[in-house]
């Protein structure tokens, strides 16, 4: 079946999927289950297992969904992308949902959606709220790191409730974007020589960030849809997690290093001069407090506790926010310390990322 057989929607999904044979299933279904009818196009980049046959077996029931396969994609998500917008018509369509191959979508995704558009016209994209898939983990590592960040997911949800229409990003994972937005993207990205960008800048590793960097300074608002929800896999291994948040962090770091200091931009550079200052103070509180231990010598300090009880009940707080916790998500944060050292190794790959930027400039998903 061919991309041009379709048209059933003013919707239209692009999936991307690498070897995602064991869930693209239930990320089909989801999609082709919505309220709202839509076409769905999977783009399997480079797939070495059974995606391609998984999707075809599906397509072969129904014309609402159709298969390409990339050839000789190195830009992995964004080249996969790319390839996407080159071959559908945006004309005939008014959105795009850009949904990972590891994603499931609540069957209302869309709709909800649809409304955020009609409320803000300047509306250019919307993202869905961060939610964890249930998976089955093996001890207790897998255990604590899936628990790690089930919670950690809620904080996002938290952080862009009070961000509104200007969130930082909207993410990669499940986002709707309006096509007038897209075509403003593509237009920029010819006049600036970026031919080989398409939509998705193709030389950024964090390629959701950074287009929606790009639609801010065109002038369009990014939102969370609060009533879009959507559900991802995340790594059950610490050097996965590792990796994954080092390239979002360097990425990052990347798009405000190369689109400057801007009204779209100034928050986040900001905030990144912020984090060297808190940094900076708790080094300084740690140096005075192995002194004091070394010494033998422990003084209570007032600011010290006021500072620590902020932190646990921010902490304990998240929880209003997590989509049907489990005991092991209220373990981590009322006993506070494994949470704490999560912070600690959140903080390390921030550092480690800011090493990458100004000493690694080859950039490696």
């Amino acid at each position: 079946m061919t991309t041009n057989q379709l048209l059933h929607s003013n919707v239209i999904a692009f999936v991307p999927a690498h070897n995602e044979a064991s869930v693209i299933r239930s990320t089909i279904e989801s999609l082709l289950s919505q309220t709202h009818k839509i076409d769905v196009v999977v783009i399997s980049d480079n797939s070495t297992d059974d995606t391609v046959s998984i999707v075809n077996s599906i397509a072969a029931d129904n014309d609402c969904l159709s298969l390409i396969e990339t050839v000789n994609n190195k830009f992995k998500k964004s080249g996969a992308l790319n390839t996407a917008y080159q071959t559908v018509d945006l004309g005939l369509y008014d959105y795009v949902l850009s949904v990972d191959g590891d994603t499931v979508t609540a069957p209302d995704l869309v709709e909800q959606a649809l409304i955020e558009f009609k409320m803000d016209p300047l509306l250019g994209a919307v993202c869905s709220r961060a939610g964890v898939i249930k998976q089955v983990t093996r001890g207790f590592s897998e255990k604590l790191i899936y628990h790690w960040q089930y919670v950690e997911y809620a904080e996002f949800d938290r952080s862009r409730i009070g961000q509104d229409r200007r969130i930082k990003v909207a993410h990669g994972m499940c986002t709707v974007y309006k096509v007038e937005a897209i075509k403003a993207v593509m237009e920029r990205r010819k006049a600036s020589g970026k031919l080989d960008c398409i939509v998705y800048d193709v030389h950024n590793i964090t390629e959701d960030y950074e287009l929606s960097v790009t639609l801010k300074e065109l002038g369009y608002h990014i939102a969370a849809g609060l009533g879009m929800y959507a559900w991802t896999d995340v790594p059950l291994k610490l050097t996965a997690l590792w990796k994954q948040r080092v390239r979002w962090l360097r990425g990052g770091l990347d798009t405000l290093w190369e689109h400057g200091w801007n009204r779209s931009t100034r928050k986040d550079i900001l905030n990144a001069g912020f984090f060297w200052i808190m940094l900076l103070l708790q080094g300084i509180l740690l140096v005075y407090a192995l002194k004091d231990l070394t010494r033998g010598v422990y003084h209570f300090n007032m600011m010290f506790m006021l500072v620590m009880g902020i932190m646990y009940v921010d902490c304990v707080y998240t929880l209003r926010y997590v989509q049907n916790p489990e005991k092991w998500d209220y373990i981590i944060r009322i006993t506070f310390i494994p949470q704490l050292l999560y912070s600690w190794f959140t903080i390390v790959q921030l550092v480690y990322a800011y090493y990458l930027f100004f000493f690694k400039p080859n950039q490696e998903w």
